[in-house]
């Protein structure tokens, strides 16, 4: 990015807002013609009706103006008159609590992009957990062609007045926002939306979030989560609040009227309480909405692998656990790991890299060589005659993802060499490219191989038959990898293979999130929600690397991941209780 002056940089420009729809029941263009002649000399006059046409088309928001601005959004009419109920009902202040897996992320892209399109939203927060930052950024730009800017940018994190005065979309971590150095300027400022992803964590008004957010000065505001009340009615109050003000009376007052002691999970005057919440909130469910999803079925294939094979791998091990205290050759250690548990062909191409720079210690580098002299002895692995095998059990399409190019070549090799009609998928080609690659697929070729991008943004639920090649150690992605099977317009069954060397860190993975803690029975989009519900903040592939490079032998891996699996019990139990406690309370009066 071109720098704007010596010491700073530019900003992406607002996103260009088409003006609001001239086209008004009963004027006609003879009609604005005929105005026109009538008061040639009064140019403010003409002005001034057109403007207050403009706000009558504006309010009525009958026809959405977003629709045809998305890109890859399958058009439900829950989703359609859920924004349609928030722009002209409440106002564009409002609760989106639909149930997981409804597409409350794309409500809100519409309801932002509806404000746009209107020319009533210049300037927009999207306040979400840091581990969201990107995806957000993802989905505004795949399905809106909306460019945003995000606190992930380090050097806008060091300006805070270039990224707080951006107008335009913001995506920012709610964890940075809250926090002193930023929370002072964004209440300082003025917004035409604020939207809160996974709102419930802002749901008590003790804490930074909540202040933050009671705080801001803003015409619209979207909470969105799927569970509004996880353990206490009155997280009910102090959500409400933030968008209705006086809503509910004062805290003491709500308990009097709503809790009862005995069981304050249950409110007292329900008819009441539903009334005064069909103000702010709309909830959406599967039932209610007629969508219902074909079962998935879950498999974990641990393949031996070949002696050098494994040796290769243990090498990559032992080179993150003996330089584990230098910041720097971890994490490049730990990228080493993560391809060799993918295909010994990626692994070289980044041993290459390292080999000839001198970013790290001469130890290290040392280390390096020696390994890619290993590497180069390993032409291949057990796991990919395995997907062949399994490739060759029947005619049906089948999507295989690696993280990796190089492994994407290779794979790509080896079905040409069995004669596998197939198509490649990567973030290389441009957007006629993609698309080609997915009619094709469709259409003749058997077999699709994609990296992580082919899990965004792009449905393929023509297909029903997934082999996960390789494991990303964040589940999220292997849920998205997932999803683009596994989602509403799905008529199969869905068939995922997972397939991992024994020995390796992702069999580990594997073994804990599909044996122990059945994450893989979740509906989608519920993993995230168990993940949200994790006491550490750090994100899930960091906790791995911790508990792999710090380990001095395997039992001490072992005791780690048996931590984690506690952690991720509690986490489902929590979530599961508040699933149950919202849907008794909501179940009914909130759909549109």
């Amino acid at each position: 990015m071109a720098p704007a002056h010596e010491e700073g940089f530019s900003l992406p420009s607002p996103p260009a807002l088409a003006p609001p729809s001239l086209t008004v029941k009963g004027w006609s263009a003879d009609a604005f013609a005929t105005l026109f002649e009538a008061l040639p000399s009064e140019v403010a006059e003409v002005a001034r009706v057109l403007a207050a046409h403009q706000i009558a088309a504006a309010a009525s928001f009958q026809d959405l103006l977003c629709l045809d601005s998305l890109a890859g959004v399958e058009r439900h009419a829950y989703q359609i008159e859920t924004v349609r109920r928030v722009l002209r009902v409440l106002r564009g202040r409002g609760l989106l609590a639909d149930e997981v897996g409804l597409g409350k992320t794309i409500e809100g892209i519409m309801v932002l992009r509806e404000y746009q399109l209107r020319g009533m939203a210049r300037r927009t927060l999207v306040l979400v957990p840091p581990s969201l930052v990107g995806q957000w950024m993802g989905e505004l730009a795949a399905k809106a062609g909306v460019r945003a800017i995000s606190t992930d940018d380090a050097q806008l994190r060091l300006r805070p007045d270039d990224l707080w005065d951006h107008e335009g979309v913001i995506v920012a971590s709610l964890a940075l926002a809250r926090g002193a150095t930023h929370a002072a300027a964004i209440q300082a400022r003025s917004w035409d939306l604020v939207m809160v992803d996974e709102a419930h964590r802002i749901k008590n008004r003790t804490t930074l979030g909540w202040k933050l957010l009671n705080g801001i000065r803003s015409r619209f505001l979207l909470l969105l989560t799927a569970t509004p009340v996880e353990t206490d009615l009155e997280e009910l109050y102090n959500l409400v609040t933030l968008l209705k003000p006086g809503q509910f009376p004062t805290p003491a007052a709500f308990r009097k009227e709503f809790i009862d002691p005995k069981e304050p999970t249950s409110p007292r005057n329900r008819d009441r309480l539903r009334a005064l919440l069909g103000e702010v909130m709309v909830r959406n469910t599967r039932a209610t909405c007629g969508l219902k999803l074909p079962p998935r079925f879950v498999t974990t294939v641990v393949v031996d692998p070949l002696p050098k094979e494994d040796a290769l791998y243990q090498s990559v091990l032992a080179l993150l656990r003996t330089h584990a205290e230098d910041g720097g050759a971890r994490r490049a250690a730990a990228t080493l790991l993560l391809e060799a548990g993918s295909s010994p062909d990626a692994l070289r191409a980044t041993l290459g890299v390292m080999a000839e720079g001198n970013k790290h210690s001469p130890a290290f580098q040392a280390d390096v060589a020696a390994i890619m002299g290993l590497a180069a002895s390993v032409p291949s692995t057990k796991k990919v005659q395995v997907l062949l095998r399994f490739v060759r059990q029947g005619p049906d399409k089948v999507l295989v993802f690696s993280r990796y190019r190089r492994t994407l070549e290779h794979l790509s090799a080896a079905l040409a060499a069995e004669g596998v009609s197939h198509v490649t998928f990567h973030g290389g080609l441009d957007r006629a490219e993609k698309l080609a690659a997915i009619d094709a697929f469709r259409a003749d070729a058997q077999v699709m191989i994609a990296t992580d991008v082919g899990s965004e943004g792009h449905n393929l639920h023509f297909c029903h038959q997934l082999v996960n090649f390789d494991l990303p150690w964040n589940p999220m992605v292997i849920e998205q990898r997932i999803g683009r099977l596994h989602r509403f317009g799905q008529e199969h069954e869905v068939v995922v293979q997972n397939l991992c060397a024994r020995g390796t860190v992702e069999e580990r993975i594997l073994e804990l999130l599909d044996k122990r803690i059945h994450l893989f029975e979740l509906v989608v989009g519920e993993m995230d929600m168990v993940l949200g519900n994790l006491t550490d903040d750090r994100d899930f592939d960091e906790r791995i690397v911790d508990i792999v490079a710090t380990a001095r032998s395997e039992d001490e891996v072992g005791r780690g991941f048996d931590t984690l699996a506690a952690e991720l019990l509690k986490a489902r139990g929590q979530y599961e209780r508040a699933r149950a406690l919202d849907q008794a309370l909501f179940e009914r009066d909130f759909e549109t």
